[in-house]
């Protein structure tokens, strides 16, 4: 296994695998009541002190704990009560949902996508989040923003929203059957209110959607293409964020890809994608995507912060189209150490099933150039003989190398592989808040 060093360490040389020839609980008790007055029969008079008395400072007082609108309590209550009990019924209920918000209002068929379910699903779950978290000050702001994106994907001002709370609550009714306890209606409706007014500010607040022109497609192979857009205006995002994209072949259907590399002074955007079983966006992007189309890219969001001067070491394991990620990571840090920022030794491990799959190791060993804080590791499942890679899957490959008990580690690539390495660094002692990754959406591609 290589070992990455700190410049002017001693003696560990760096060694980069070539690629392949490829391509206090809130109070609710009422206010004590106040001590009755007591009356003097006789005026008192009392003489002033021959001394002056010193000056006594008042003890410091607590802050007054908030108020608490029990009527908010309540609503957020009641949502997480109910949901809690319907929840695996969600695809039925978001399939109900759709049905009686396309038949209250009609016009908002043509927001959704042609196959409207899993739209009408995510909407679904994030309006419930932010319902079920209108009386906790601490998740309101995230599940609202979580809600905006969707409402801006999907286009839907404020005039849709008496239909879309009718409609929630109508098909939530409808699966709750006895759960529905008198007085439901009441604090849906208040929860639904309470979500809509931040999500809406939220939505207003969003980076505007820029569109992009794609001026390259590579099709690496049958399930895997390059593909580089030119945005109309320079999209910005850090070093391993995602941006939404939605291309013309799938209108509606937002998704989300991460360009792989850190920020160009160009402005261009680079995304490697491979062809999911089942995946309407993805299968059309590798196959269909043709120069010149045009695209819309929303605002960039998640990714992973890496610390460059911290004192453990990084491990960055990737599989497949992950490799974006740990390439875009990599490249901001080879920036870093350029500025004079004294990087922490790095080793990235990129996996992937078939050599096709390594297109991004001449990119990293370019990078490695010079550069002794950074070893990068190419793993191949389909070429045991290749002696320039690892053999095995790269779960394989880094359980095998381990262990990583003093690394800081990120994980880059499906929810699978995701999974999958982190479950061997903790079976090998990794603490779990010492492992990095961006959550997964599902959106099928």
């Amino acid at each position: 296994m290589p070992t990455a060093t700190r410049p002017g360490a001693p003696s560990a040389a760096t060694t980069v695998l070539p690629a392949a020839t490829t391509d206090a609980p809130p109070a609710d008790a009422s206010p004590a009541d106040a001590p009755p007055t007591t009356a003097l029969a006789t005026p008192v008079t009392v003489p002033p002190p021959t001394t002056p008395l010193p000056a006594t400072p008042l003890p410091a007082q607590e802050p007054a704990a908030p108020a608490v609108d029990l009527v908010v309590v309540r609503a957020g209550e009641a949502v997480r009560a109910v949901w809690s009990r319907v929840a695996d019924c969600e695809a039925d209920l978001a399939h109900w949902f759709g049905a009686l918000l396309f038949s209250l209002a009609p016009r908002l068929r043509e927001h959704f996508p042609t196959q409207a379910d899993p739209a009408a699903r995510r909407l679904l779950r994030t309006t419930v989040t932010a319902m079920s978290a209108v009386d906790r000050p601490g998740e309101l702001p995230v599940a609202a923003g979580a809600l905006a994106r969707e409402l801006r994907a999907l286009d839907l001002d404020e005039a849709a929203d008496e239909a879309l709370g009718v409609a929630l609550i109508g098909a939530v009714r409808e699966f709750a059957g006895d759960l529905w306890a008198p007085g439901a209606d009441d604090a849906w409706v208040r929860a639904f209110s309470l979500a809509a007014a931040p999500a809406r500010e939220a939505a207003a607040a969003l980076p505007g959607v820029v569109g992009a022109t794609v001026v390259s497609h590579r099709r690496l192979s049958w399930d895997l293409a390059v593909v580089e857009v030119e945005p109309d205006v320079a999209v910005p995002f850090r070093a391993g964020q995602s941006v939404t994209v939605e291309i013309p072949q799938r209108p509606r259907l937002w998704r989300h890809l991460t360009p792989a590399g850190a920020p160009r002074a160009d402005g261009r955007l680079e995304f490697h994608v491979r062809a999911v079983d089942g995946g309407w966006v993805s299968r059309s992007l590798v196959a269909h995507s043709r120069c010149g189309e045009r695209w819309r890219i929303g605002p960039a969001e998640g990714g992973t912060v890496v610390d460059p001067g911290a004192e453990r070491e990084l491990l960055v394991v990737a599989g497949g189209t992950g490799a974006s990620v740990a390439l875009a990571l990599c490249e901001d840090l080879v920036g870093q150490a350029a500025a004079g920022v004294d990087v922490r030794p790095t080793t990235v491990m990129v996996g992937g099933r078939t050599p096709e799959d390594l297109h991004t190791l001449d990119r990293f060993a370019d990078l490695a150039v010079g550069e002794p804080w950074l070893a990068v590791v190419g793993v191949c499942e389909s070429d045991p003989l290749d002696t320039e890679l690892a053999p095995g899957s790269v779960v394989d490959a880094v359980a095998r190398s381990g262990p990583w008990l003093e690394h800081d580690v990120v994980v880059a690539g499906s929810p699978a592989m995701t999974r999958a390495t982190t479950a061997a660094l903790l079976v090998d002692g990794t603490p779990l808040d010492r492992i990095h990754y961006d959550p997964f959406t599902d959106d099928g591609s």
